[in-house]
């Protein structure tokens, strides 16, 4: 009899249906059951594993349903020897407002670190999981305290850095990847397993419905640095088997489930993978058309849309920075046409009264101003400003300093900055009340409002990082200094030694930055979103706990105003995912 190894996964919640996902250890019938609702599909193998994405028809609505989850007949979720409360799949209820959970940067290590007293953590460990925390919380809590989804903001594996397992104590060897990272799909499907499976997790991931989109530690840091970086990288002889287990695992983990169910029907690959006993060659076959220098015809999208609804209605894009870029230092994007056209007919919301825009982007857009200046510079010597060897200082100053996010794709900066004061200003129709920037990898958290030159909707870069990952106190004393006025006076002097030009937008910080394990979460009620930042810390009683580090009111109404009349519709159904 098949058994459960992963999950369950509560995916998406779309109306009265929801997907569920799960991992056996072998081929089997997976049946759900939420109250009346019901839903059931057979295993796909891939790999060494066997996976279901079941969709559960007829949920009650406007509420929070219990389920279980049996395989070939036997019961498995919820396991009777567990003391979490039981999972449950909520629909939406306009009565509520949304509250949607994000963050960044979770490196699989025992729970258990090394501390130095309750909230202080000695530098020797990877600190107290901000998740882990979190999932502590909403368990001793009520049901409906849990949040409405949780948008996981790449890394969440550190495929390049493991720390426990068999991985993890490899000796070197010629023609195998660096010790301490992955190399084939196997090993894929093993950090996975042991990176979701700490019981808290687990749960907070059966119960709240999750988004994720990868970064380049999901497969190497600085994947996808440039064309020079990538070039290398294809000399390395376990480079392509890395690839592969990276994709073909992150389709089946992650993006499978960030299709709801009217996407899930739209899209001939998932259709095609939950018809397959194996569907193993057939997903191998599509990472060469997935990876862009391969010369393919570039049919993956990873970029998905999700619509969210309470008391406000809000619509979540998750955009692709890593894997759809192009490396042409003569039309170098951190986002190809297509796949940016594709977000932006997404955010042009109106025509489907979304109250606030939300857009997942797991590098930042607007970075403390300094080191966008200095990302600013060095594009500019990569495109030729002081010759070869300006381009060769930028590929340096890019791999010493992670010079690769949208700054250091001037383009791609200046496109999204367009896009998002559009939607802002109405130009595509009613705005909606707020353009909320969500956003992760630098590992330090920071609020900063942007002035697009146009009244409108509030505009404001939220970024959350590291949900798990020690910063050595030398990364930090850097990090700190290029987020203070020095740093920004240092890199507005560099960028003036090449570039002239005027920004499209201005910002500052208006909290942060913050160090530490964290986590944020968004309240949107009506026009009104709030936001809080939250600090994960080793309570006086020793269990993991999160402080609050600021709570800010991003965008609404005055006080004692009015709020102007929006239209009341439903969001469109999701449109097809994959081309």
């Amino acid at each position: 009899m098949a058994d459960l190894v992963l999950g369950p996964l509560l995916r998406a919640v779309e109306g009265t249906r929801a997907t569920v996902w799960v991992e056996a250890d072998g081929p089997c019938e997976v049946r759900v059951s939420a109250g009346p609702a019901r839903g059931g599909a057979r295993t796909t193998k891939v790999g060494g594993g066997h996976y279901a994405l079941v969709v559960v028809e007829g949920v009650p609505e406007a509420g929070d349903t219990p389920y279980s989850v049996e395989l070939d007949g036997a019961t498995v979720w919820p396991e009777p020897t567990s003391d979490l409360p039981v999972s449950t799949i909520r629909t939406a209820d306009r009565s509520r407002p949304l509250t949607v959970v994000f963050g960044s940067c979770r490196i699989d290590a025992p729970v258990e670190a090394p501390w130095d007293g309750p909230g202080q953590d000695d530098g020797s460990g990877q600190g107290v999981d901000a998740l882990d925390a979190l999932a502590r919380r909403l368990a001793a809590g009520a049901v409906g305290d849990r949040p409405d989804a949780v948008a996981l903001l790449g890394d969440q594996l550190y495929a390049d850095l493991v720390l426990v397992g068999p991985v993890a104590a490899r000796s070197p060897r010629r023609g195998a990847p660096p010790p301490g990272s992955v190399a084939d799909l196997t090993e894929y499907q093993d950090l996975y397993r042991s990176s979701w499976a700490h019981p808290h997790l687990r749960w907070l991931l059966s119960t709240v419905p999750s988004v994720m989109i990868f970064d380049d530690h999901d497969v190497v840091d600085d994947w996808n640095l440039s064309a020079a970086w990538l070039a290398a990288m294809n000399e390395e002889p376990w480079w392509d088997e890395r690839m592969v287990g990276a994709l073909v695992s992150y389709w089946v983990y992650q993006h499978w489930g960030n299709l709801p169910p009217s996407a899930l029907e739209a899209d001939p690959l998932a259709t095609e993978v939950a018809a397959c006993d194996d569907a193993t060659a057939l997903l191998r076959a599509r990472t060469d058309e997935w990876r862009p220098d391969r010369g393919g015809p570039g049919t993956g999208r990873w970029s998905t849309s999700r619509d969210l609804v309470g008391s406000a209605t809000a619509r979540l894009l998750t955009v692709d920075t890593r894997n759809s870029r192009s490396l042409d230092e003569e039309r170098r994007a951190l986002v190809e046409d297509d796949e940016l056209e594709w977000v932006a007919a997404r955010a042009r919301v109106d025509r489907d009264g979304i109250d606030h825009l939300l857009l997942g982007s797991s590098l930042p857009w607007l970075l403390p101003p300094g080191v966008h200046d200095m990302e600013r510079w060095a594009g500019a010597l990569a495109a030729g400003r002081w010759g070869p060897p300006g381009r060769r200082l930028a590929e340096w100053a890019r791999r010493a300093g992670d010079l690769e996010h949208w700054a250091s794709f001037g383009d791609s900066f200046d496109r999204l900055a367009s896009l998002l004061r559009s939607v802002a200003a109405g130009q595509e129709g009613t705005p909606p009340s707020s353009v909320l920037v969500l956003s992760g990898d630098v590992h330090f958290s920071y609020v900063a409002p942007a002035d697009l030159g146009a009244p409108g909707a509030r505009v404001v870069q939220l970024v959350s990082s590291p949900l798990r990952n020690g910063v050595p106190d030398n990364m930090r004393r850097a990090l700190t200094l290029s987020a203070s006025r020095l740093g920004t006076l240092l890199g507005r002097l560099a960028r003036r030694t090449a570039l002239r030009d005027v920004e499209p937008v201005s910002w500052g910080l208006s909290g942060g930055p913050w160090f530490g394990n964290s986590v944020a979460t968004l309240t949107l009620d009506g026009a009104t979103a709030r936001v809080r930042m939250e600090r994960a810390v080793l309570g006086h009683d020793g269990q993991p706990d999160l402080i609050t580090m600021h709570d800010e009111r991003l965008a609404g109404p005055a006080p004692g105003s009015r709020p102007r009349p929006r239209p009341r519709r439903e969001p469109a159904a999701a449109v097809e995912q994959d081309r």
